[in-house]
């Protein structure tokens, strides 16, 4: 593609450039992408062009601005045909001695929208080419299969907590917590935290307004997983405990750091 061809697309909206490119997402980041991006594929890199300053308006200071051509070997996610090879842009930093690492063969994730012209395409997220590998491919396949099977989850936003319960057993040791999730869109939601003499402490998610012992678990990495780990506030807030006593309050708000403590850390290496 001859330059001044590039940036009369640049300027029409055809490619959007983008700052950063990620070579080690946490899985956070990747569920992220995994669930906003409309097209994701396995691809090569083929060619790398560099562009002139001229050519990389609001470039960040120490990046350098490549149009990328790549060639797909697998689409993972689709709405339509794609081409074989396919076009972006993408801002990359320079190593500690000033130089651009190699591009062309690299074998990537490409999280996709699609750009003003057939075969141009742009990354969703400024980091949205990821370094490929059998274990983020195979991950990125079972979250997007997730994604198509639960859309209530995949949609699914936290905006705080409401109440919470807390009700002793009548052993020694045995203790029930309910704390209940607000979302923004309404659904009723419930971590519930069950204690039982000689057994290990377990937590479970519960829709609805009837608790039973169908609530389901929470799989370490899933969807429900990533909206709890990274949307749920980071202590119980004291409005959520108003209806208890001290000591019942101080009960729930161990079963809720227990829940955090469970979920682990949201991964995100990567700002929203």
């Amino acid at each position: 593609m001859r330059l001044w061809a590039f940036f009369a697309l640049l300027l029409c909206g055809g490619l959007i450039p983008l700052t950063g490119v990620s070579a080690n997402p946490g899985r956070a980041d990747l569920v992220a992408l995994t669930t906003e991006a409309p097209i994701i594929v396995r691809a090569t890199v083929t060619k790398a062009s560099r562009l002139s300053e001229k050519l990389s308006p609001g470039l960040a200071p120490g990046f350098r601005r490549f149009l990328i051509t790549a060639e797909i070997s697998n689409v993972l996610i689709a709405p339509g045909f794609i081409p074989k090879n396919i076009e972006y842009l993408v801002d990359i930093g320079a190593d500690p001695r000033g130089k651009s690492p190699k591009l062309k063969g690299l074998p990537v994730l490409l999280f996709l929208a699609p750009g003003g012209r057939e075969g141009q395409f742009q990354l969703v997220r400024p980091w949205a080419q990821v370094d490929w590998n059998a274990e983020r491919d195979a991950y990125v396949r079972a979250i997007a299969a997730e994604a198509v099977t639960s859309p209530d989850i995949r949609d699914m936003e936290i905006s705080g907590l409401g109440q919470a319960f807390h009700v002793p057993g009548s052993l020694p040791g045995e203790s029930e917590s309910q704390i209940f999730i607000q979302t923004k869109a309404g659904e009723p939601m419930s971590l519930v935290v069950l204690s039982r003499p000689g057994q290990p402490k377990m937590f479970s998610v519960a829709t609805g307004d009837i608790i039973d012992d169908a609530a389901a678990g929470v799989k370490d990495g899933s969807l429900l997983w990533y909206q709890l780990a990274c949307g749920l506030p980071r202590s119980l807030p004291n409005a959520s405990t108003t209806t208890l006593d001290s000591q019942t309050a101080a009960a729930a708000k161990a079963d809720y750091r227990f829940v955090l403590d469970s979920l682990g850390p949201c991964d995100r290496a990567y700002s929203e």
